[in-house]
């Protein structure tokens, strides 16, 4: 029961922050005098709401009808760490469950930056050749990002769909556009729309711009593959390093089962312990910190 109770709990605290966030700026709305304050907060809220939206994108994968059951294998994940924690590990329930949310987020941050980062890389420069072909071909920027978004398969295609029909619609192509590098905020993503409000501002030579940013995209691609080819062999060493105390801590519960309950049941073995997750945890951050320093 008790475990019922904290799961509801940390959803509840996720709704209440949705429900709050979705209220300021329904607020915004309505109220037409604002303050410096009240300038400020909503500009907070409004932040605070892009992030929850798109922590949310990323656990749907861009996909409402993934929502329950993504809940679903979640909760099947909850309930394995929940047995592993009170058989094993036995943190407090309370410093359990923050230690769950806190990882949870975290994790469908990370995971889903990664997701969409790898599908960004792959997609996107078929969005420099389609629109190199359709401005070649004459047709208008407008035919251009529709072809974009008929041509183009899965979320990056979708979204070059909702950039047409909004543009088509009229809607303001500053905010079009900020909505969808929200989603999307890379630095090549970021040149292309300074790249497209410039034409549909100013009009341009667009197809030798776009040429020109495609190559450059090219180029950075080449570079990052590069990099990562010159640190496989780190990370690798690093994830097989990381493995020796799992492994070894299921070892010592086959051979030595005495001292392995010694660990897990004693106050004292379980400073070891949490000793070893935490320095465990501190240095896979400073391997990760000193590769992302170095490339």
């Amino acid at each position: 029961m008790s475990l019922l109770y904290y799961f509801v709990f940390a959803f509840g605290v996720l709704l209440l922050l949705f429900t709050a966030s979705a209220w300021f700026k329904t607020h915004k709305k309505v109220n037409a005098r604002e303050t410096g304050f009240t300038e400020k907060l909503n500009k907070t809220m409004k932040k605070v709401n892009d992030t929850v939206q798109l922590w949310i994108y990323y656990f749907t994968s861009g996909d409402k009808n993934n929502l329950v059951r993504n809940i679903i294998i979640h909760f099947l994940i909850f309930i394995g760490l929940y047995y592993l924690n009170a058989n094993y590990i036995r943190f407090p329930n309370q410093a359990f469950m923050i230690a769950e949310v806190i990882g949870f987020i975290f994790v469908i941050w990370k995971l889903g930056q990664r997701r969409n980062r790898k599908l960004f890389n792959e997609k996107f420069p078929e969005v420099i050749q389609v629109l190199n072909s359709a401005t070649s071909s004459g047709v208008s920027l407008l035919q251009a990002l529709e072809r974009c978004g008929k041509d183009i398969t899965g979320p990056i295609g979708e979204e070059f769909t909702i950039i047409y029909k909004r543009l088509a619609r009229g809607e303001d192509v500053m905010a079009v556009f900020q909505d969808s590098y929200s989603r999307y905020p890379y630095k090549e993503f970021y040149f292309f729309i300074s790249i497209i409000r410039t034409n549909l501002s100013r009009g341009g030579q667009m197809r030798e711009v776009i040429s020109r940013l495609g190559r450059a995209i090219a180029d950075s691609n080449k570079m990052e593959q590069k990099k990562k080819a010159m640190t496989s062999e780190a990370r690798m060493s690093a994830a097989i390093v990381a493995c020796f105390p799992v492994g070894f801590f299921l070892f010592m519960k086959v051979t030595t089962p005495e001292n392995f309950d010694f660990v897990v049941n004693d106050p004292a073995g379980r400073i070891i312990l949490y000793y070893v997750v935490g320095s465990e945890l501190l240095g896979m951050f400073i391997i990760w910190w000193l590769m992302r320093k170095s490339t």
